[in-house]
């Protein structure tokens, strides 16, 4: 099995993070995979984000975790005008925060972008996104890996905090698939016009596997963010809470569904283990 991970975004506390990403994700990983490791990082910058209420500096001890991996980093602000910002504020703001959410989720976006780019020279069997700045509370089930790597549209997102899309913290991908998640920046525009809102994290994400005909799965992996200072942010980890009627009614079902269904078939390893 060919196992790439992938680092996206900006690596706010690695002190606090990385041991749970080692413990909860690298050691779950078969040891006779083949594992590459890649980053797209943006450079150590102050943040101040009124949404989260954050105000501090970035310091550069938070890149030596991946001082090893294949990736680069980027300054912040060029992918804006990448990406056509101006065209994308024309079709509303939807955390009414005069554009500021709108901007950091561009800057994900094109992160996750870059570090696709660099996922695709592995031909990966299975890729997972990692976000560095959440503290990871479980262990990554072994049955994921191998239903991915035998089912190459699957797709494992969080069963939590959906927002009336899909959960956009971290996944697991097979390898028909990843591209979907990893490149879904150039879909922001046909987004907007198609689904007539403005851009929206959880909305896009949903959008651009439907389009790609993934298999969405259910993960049963907690994950907090952790602020500048080291707080760890109050998540919710209900099912129930944050999924609109779609959701309830006919999707998360369904990913439930094939988890259980991988699950039973995969859980003492499989064939792939």
């Amino acid at each position: 099995m060919r196992i790439a991970v992938a680092f996206f975004g900006i690596p706010r506390n690695s002190s606090i993070c990385f041991p749970s990403i080692e413990q909860n994700i690298y050691q779950r990983l078969p040891g006779n995979a083949q594992v590459r490791s890649y980053y797209h990082l943006y450079e150590p910058q102050s943040v101040n984000n009124p949404r989260s209420g954050e105000n501090g500096f970035i310091g550069e001890s938070n890149y030596l975790p991946f001082a090893r991996m294949e990736g680069r980093l980027e300054a912040a602000g060029a992918c804006l005008k990448c990406w056509d910002f101006d065209e994308i504020k024309k079709h509303g703001d939807v955390w009414r925060d005069d554009f500021k959410s709108v901007s950091n989720l561009i800057h994900q976006l094109n992160s996750l972008h870059a570090v696709t780019a660099l996922v695709d020279g592995f031909e990966s069997d299975v890729v997972l996104f990692v976000r560095p700045d959440l503290l990871y509370h479980d262990t990554l089930p072994r049955f994921v890996l191998n239903a991915c790597a035998a089912d190459s549209r699957a797709v494992f997102i969080p069963h939590w905090q959906w927002w009336n899309g899909l959960n956009d913290r971290f996944a697991v991908c097979g390898r028909d698939v990843y591209g979907a998640y990893g490149r879904r920046a150039e879909l922001m525009i046909p987004f907007c016009l198609q689904e007539q809102r403005g851009l929206h994290a959880e909305r896009l994400l949903r959008f651009s596997l439907a389009e790609s005909g993934a298999l969405v799965r259910t993960l049963d992996v907690r994950a907090s963010r952790v602020r500048l200072n080291g707080e760890l942010v109050e998540e919710s980890f209900s099912s129930k809470h944050s999924m609109g009627r779609r959701e309830n009614r006919f999707m998360l079902p369904m990913a439930r569904l094939r988890s259980q269904f991988d699950k039973l078939r995969y859980r003492q390893g499989g064939m792939l283990g």
